[in-house]
């Protein structure tokens, strides 16, 4: 009886040749191109993403595919994949939302924010939906792939040199975060999406959660002499400030606006209010009220903001006054603004059930239930014109949708309708709170002004916390009653008015004059929104239009020289 023995040659396990090799990078490539796709989705619905092509960073991501199929493992591969896809998520959203790429600063407002972004995504949830397709897509059909074909038969020298691979990809950013600036890390408007988010978020990473808590570094300062503190006597009653979020002048009817958006603070210029156009001190709340309440001028002054020596909290309490601090916004917002010199502070986390159900209405009725002591010094910070703006004026959209903001009219129009409406909103509440500050006895003085403005969609943006001059574009208004028409000649003077003027305008009605050596006249700096960080700012001079700096890092030397224009925020 003969046998016979087929023999059937199989690859030993481990055993790749040309064909699998072949196989693998084709694969990789196919896996790196579904990588790069998400921009491209995107940019059929939206001409903020701005990505190019760049053969250096595609081959760089070649690379990281090729560690990801020779790693071998499908737990690894889609743990990788759910985070690179979280991060893009955060990008193309902030993308699609504010038209520019997210920076590490931005990114840490995310968290530190939250429930102001939650608010906003969901109210405009429709105009960003494409997102989800956007990322999902591609990464789904990436994660199917590495699923349906990837072997698990490979050797520890091949599955190692993959490992190495994807961790030189993931950690080499963060390692550079260790030893280089904010400068290094900020986004690329023609990079890659997934690109710029390896960035920022690595920067976010070791600065913000690994320093963080550890050893943050610490901030630049400018070599600037410190302002001068000179007390005097004032006959002052009652000093108040209304600081309204996201308040941009160039949509104030009484700012010369093609639209009537202020028919109240019209009437009351009548009476003697003064409308500026102004320079706002920061580009976002929590950097912008630290400035204001502080008196600062000049980037990098730290020193004067946490030893409060030209705080106008403090002022007021030297004076004799009594303070208070009423917001429609969280309390932490009271981080270095002099919260130990304030008597009463009610905030949105102090009525949360009068907040969520009356809105920035809520304010009055606050104001209306206080015992004014003799003298006062009132800080009031309003959200009416903070987005989502529709929602400010929905309990009364009767009286103040006065121009169409529903989902079926392009998201530029809806947007800036329904901004005017906040602002004409904004208007008729300002109006009762001036009844009620109109009571008080004695010489009183007010100033009006929005922390920072908004970008509506120029250029493609919209928002705030960038440096750019629409959100530097600030009213600055003042009413004086009962006292010398010689005390509002600061503020009716001709040209722009900066937070730091008006601070000191509020300074002086507190018995305090604060002198800036270092002041040069119609020379103005607005600073980003991480004041205690890697900074930036911008110079801006007057002449017949604000122009702007180039954007620049803290620490430079001030005042900049020489002076390089880029940009007019309005002509007179």
């Amino acid at each position: 009886m003969t046998t016979n023995y087929s023999l059937t040659l199989m690859p030993r396990p481990g055993t790749w040749n040309w064909r699998h090799l072949a196989q693998r990078g084709a694969l990789a490539l196919l896996t790196t191109s579904l990588l790069m796709l998400d921009d491209w989705i995107q940019q059929w619905f939206t001409v903020a993403n701005q990505a190019d092509f760049e053969l250096n960073y595609f081959a760089a991501l070649l690379a990281f595919n090729l560690g990801l199929w020779l790693s071998g493992s499908r737990v690894f591969v889609t743990c990788i994949l759910v985070l690179l896809g979280g991060m893009e998520l955060v990008q193309l959203s902030h993308i699609s939302y504010a038209g520019r790429p997210l920076d590490p600063v931005v990114l840490a407002s995310l968290f530190s924010e939250f429930g102001d972004v939650r608010e906003v995504a969901l109210a405009d949830f429709g105009d960003h939906v494409h997102v989800l397709f956007a990322v999902l897509i591609p990464y789904l059909a990436a994660w199917w792939l590495f699923m349906t074909y990837m072997r698990s038969d490979v050797r520890r020298w091949q599955r190692a040199l993959g490992v190495m691979l994807v961790a030189a990809g993931l950690l080499s950013k963060p390692y550079r975060a260790t030893y280089r600036d904010l400068n290094s890390f900020l986004p690329g408007p023609t990079r890659s999406g997934l690109h710029n988010s390896l960035n920022t978020f690595s920067f976010f990473l070791v600065h913000n959660v690994l320093r963080g808590s550890l050893h943050a570094a610490p901030a630049p300062v400018a070599a600037i002499a410190q302002p001068e503190v000179v007390p005097f006597a004032s006959d002052a009653r009652h000093v108040w400030l209304f600081v309204a979020d996201s308040l941009r002048s160039q949509h104030l009817g009484i700012m010369g606006y093609e639209r009537d958006t202020t028919p109240n603070l019209a009437r009351r210029m009548e009476q003697g209010l003064v409308a500026r156009h102004g320079v706002a001190a920061a580009v976002s709340t929590a950097a912008s009220m630290p400035l204001i309440l502080n008196a600062v001028r000049e980037p990098g002054q730290l020193a004067q903001i946490r030893g409060l020596s030209t705080n106008l909290f403090k002022f007021a309490k030297e004076a004799g006054f009594k303070t208070y601090w009423i917001s429609s916004q969280e309390s932490k917002l009271l981080n270095d603004v002099g919260s130990r010199y304030v008597d009463v502070s009610i905030t949105r986390e102090d009525e949360p059930a009068r907040f969520g159900r009356q809105g920035d209405e809520a304010i009055l009725s606050l104001l209306r239930e206080q015992a004014w002591a003799e003298k006062t010094f009132v800080v009031v910070l309003l959200r009416s014109t903070h987005a989502p703006y529709e929602a400010n004026y929905a309990h009364a959209r009767d009286r103040y949708a006065r121009w169409p903001d529903s989902h079926d009219q392009p998201r530029a129009e809806r947007q800036r309708n329904a901004y005017d409406n906040s602002v004409l909103y904004l208007d008729a509440l300002l109006d009762r709170m001036l009844d009620e500050f109109d009571r008080l006895p004695g010489p009183r003085h007010l100033a009006i002004t929005g922390d920072h403005g908004q970008l509506l969609g120029a250029r493609g943006m919209w928002g705030h916390n960038v440096l750019e001059p629409e959100v530097a574009d600030v009213p600055v208004l003042s009413w004086s009653r009962d006292a010398p028409e010689s005390v509002s000649e600061p503020m009716r003077r001709a040209g722009w008015i900066s937070h730091f003027e008006m601070s000191r305008w509020l300074a002086n009605r507190l018995g305090h004059d604060v002198r800036s050596p270092s002041a040069i006249e119609g020379v103005h700096y607005v600073q980003g929104k991480n004041l205690y960080g890697a900074n930036t700012f911008r110079e801006v001079h007057e002449g017949a239009s604000l122009e702007f700096s180039d954007v620049l890092p803290v620490g430079h030397s001030l005042p900049v020289r020489p002076y390089n224009p880029v940009r007019s925020l309005v002509a007179r």
